[in-house]
C-alpha cells in the first residue's frame, strides 16, 4: 500500500520505524477507504516490509560504452505500477541479441540497440512516474475518486489508451540496419 505524499524516507529512515507504527499509521489513513481500509485491517505488522519512499531511476544518458552495455533494470527500471519491468527486459534483450547479430561490431550494435528502445522505454517509465504521483491521494481526493473512479472505469477505453503499449512485437526476423535501427 502507498501512503499520501509525505517527506520522502530512505529506506533505513522507513526501516527504523517499528512496524507497528507502520500499521497504525496504514490503518489510519485508509480508514472508511475501501478497499484500503480492508486490506489494511487484514494486515498484521510482522508481514509489512516498509520501503521507503519509491524512487523512479532517471533516464540514464549512455547506455554502452566500449564493449560494455546496459540492458533491463540496469538501464531502465520503470516503477513497479507500470507492470512492464520484466516485459522491458526481454524485449531488450531481443532487440540487443538481433542487433549483435545482424550488425558489423558490438558498437554499432549497441548503438543500433539505444536507438531502438530509448524511447519505448521512456515514454513507459514516464507513464510509471505519474501513476505513482497520482496512487497517494489525501483525504479529500479519496473520497472524490471514490465516486468518480467507477465513473472513469466505465468510459476507460484501454484498448485506445494501452492497445498499442501491450501489443507491441519484435521481428526477430527482420535484419538490424544501422540506417533504420533508430526509426524501427
Amino acid at each position: 500500500m502507498n501512503l499520501p505524499a509525505r517527506a520522502p524516507m530512505s529506506l533505513t529512515e522507513a526501516r527504523a520505524v517499528p512496524a507497528e507504527q507502520w500499521l497504525r499509521t496504514l490503518r489510519e489513513t485508509y480508514a472508511g477507504d475501501e478497499p484500503g481500509e480492508v486490506l489494511a485491517q487484514a494486515t498484521t505488522a510482522d508481514s509489512l516490509i516498509p520501503l521507503g519512499a519509491i524512487h523512479i531511476m532517471p533516464p540514464v544518458p549512455h547506455w554502452y560504452r566500449g564493449r560494455m552495455v546496459l540492458v533491463g533494470d540496469a538501464v531502465h527500471a520503470p516503477s513497479n505500477s507500470t507492470g512492464q519491468g520484466a516485459s522491458l527486459a526481454v524485449e531488450s534483450a531481443l532487440e540487443l541479441a538481433r542487433c549483435l547479430r545482424d550488425l558489423p561490431d558490438p558498437e554499432s550494435a549497441f548503438a543500433a540497440y539505444e536507438g531502438l528502445r530509448r524511447e519505448r522505454v521512456e515514454t513507459i517509465t514516464r507513464r510509471g512516474a505519474r501513476l505513482n504521483h497520482r496512487k497517494t491521494p489525501g483525504p479529500l481526493l479519496r473520497r472524490v475518486m471514490r465516486t468518480v473512479m467507477p465513473l472513469m472505469f466505465r468510459r476507460m477505453d484501454l484498448e485506445k489508451q494501452l492497445g498499442s503499449e501491450l501489443r507491441y512485437r519484435i521481428d526477430w526476423d527482420a535484419p538490424v540496419r544501422v540506417s533504420t535501427a533508430a526509426r524501427e
